[in-house]
């Protein structure tokens, strides 16, 4: 912990004084003490991590949990000295008795109360969980910012992305992106991939925007950016094809989902071009988007005759998911990614929605004889979105 409590009851932060200040409080016989649970700490202040205290036996104390680093301990002090540095009114490790959490900071805004966890290190899904419905229960905005070590790039604009990182993923309301935040405390450099859209197989797109901490404000957070639908098209003719020329995987649901093409007789380089087209509420199902879009278009759309309508109900009950399959806690509005997927289509004019959440098929949908053919009907696709 970065904070502790003197004898006389003031809160004290190493890593905010000078070294010959601490070389005097280590000769001195001043005692310190947990500010969470009252037992005694020990200082640690060497030349290798950053100035703190820590318990003097293993502790259940909420203090002491996480297995906190120094990379964690410097980034969690960063962030802080940031937010003090605008005026706000913020604490460093505050305790919360009526939830028994701690966070790594806590921000008063006006009467809004936002607690801050910088997140380093892989921990169990429960618990970030519970300490998500704590902040509800208090009534406190959590906002988690992860290490930057934990981000994988594969590009300026594809990103690895696996069920751990996801928890993490906000949005503040359905009228703003999905958003996640990093922060290096190397570098100082404050991170936002913001308008995900998964690809499966935990890989995601997004638009990155890079920063350095002193050059922004708290605000910052909710300043939002979206790819550029030119962008994310071009971005999807090289994914199209991609999935048209990947080797077929033999584990997994990608054999299974391969094996039941085979079953019917079809192969994914011959599939229609409406089958694996980004969805941006990709990420509340488990099953990739090829799966499913391809058992919905296999088994239900394109053997559905012109002029007949379904009901997105039908269609939901069809691929049997009527909820999110995927618990997001900082996510409170669900958007719906098979009504997303059914508004593209009628875009394209494969079907027109004649009542809301009520759709009329329109044209036809054709499977292709040849990887040639659909590789050309993937561009003219993607052409109709980059044009």
């Amino acid at each position: 912990m970065l904070q502790a409590k003197t004898s006389e009851g003031e809160f004290i932060t190493l890593a905010n004084m000078m070294p010959a200040e601490i070389k005097k409080l280590k000769m001195g016989k001043e005692t310190f003490t947990c500010p969470v649970c009252g037992g005694k700490v020990i200082m640690k202040a060497g030349t290798k991590v950053i100035p703190h205290f820590a318990h003097h036996h293993v502790s259940s104390c909420a203090a002491s949990e996480g297995g906190e680093g120094v990379y964690h301990e410097k980034g969690k002090l960063l962030l802080y000295e940031w937010l003090l540095s605008q005026q706000l009114s913020v604490s460093l490790e505050a305790y919360l008795p009526e939830i028994q959490q701690r966070p790594d900071i806590l921000l008063m805004i006006g009467s809004k109360t936002i607690a801050i966890e910088y997140q380093c290190a892989r921990i169990s899904p429960s618990i970030i969980y519970e300490r998500n419905k704590g902040y509800e229960k208090a009534g406190i905005t959590p906002i988690w910012i992860m290490g930057e070590q934990l981000l994988k790039r594969k590009s300026s604009q594809l990103f690895k992305m696996d069920s751990f990182l996801q928890l993490f993923i906000h949005q503040f309301s359905s009228g703003f992106p999905p958003i996640i935040y990093f922060f290096c405390p190397h570098t100082h450099q404050f991170l936002k991939i913001m308008d995900l859209y998964s690809i499966g197989n935990g890989f995601v797109h997004g638009l990155l925007q890079i920063r350095k901490l002193q050059d922004i404000d708290f605000l910052e957070c909710f300043r939002f950016g979206y790819l550029q639908t030119s962008d994310l098209w071009k971005l999807w003719r090289k994914e199209k094809l991609r999935f048209r020329l990947k080797p077929i995987r033999q584990f997994g649901s990608d054999h299974r989902w391969n094996k039941w093409l085979y079953e019917k007789g079809l192969h994914r380089d011959r599939l229609p071009s409406i089958i694996h087209m980004p969805i941006s509420s990709q990420h509340f199902l488990k099953q990739p988007l090829w799966q499913w879009q391809g058992k919905l278009v296999i088994e239900a759309l394109a053997p559905f005759p012109i002029g007949g309508t379904l009901s997105l109900t039908r269609i939901t009950s069809l691929l049997r998911s009527p909820h999110p399959q995927i618990n997001f806690p900082l996510i409170k509005h669900f958007n719906n990614p098979f009504e997303e997927y059914m508004l593209l289509l009628c875009r394209l004019g494969y079907f027109q929605e004649i009542y809301p959440k009520q759709y009329q098929k329109i044209s036809p949908i054709s499977f292709y004889s040849s990887l040639e053919e659909a590789i050309k009907a993937d561009n003219e696709l993607v052409l109709q979105f980059i044009r």
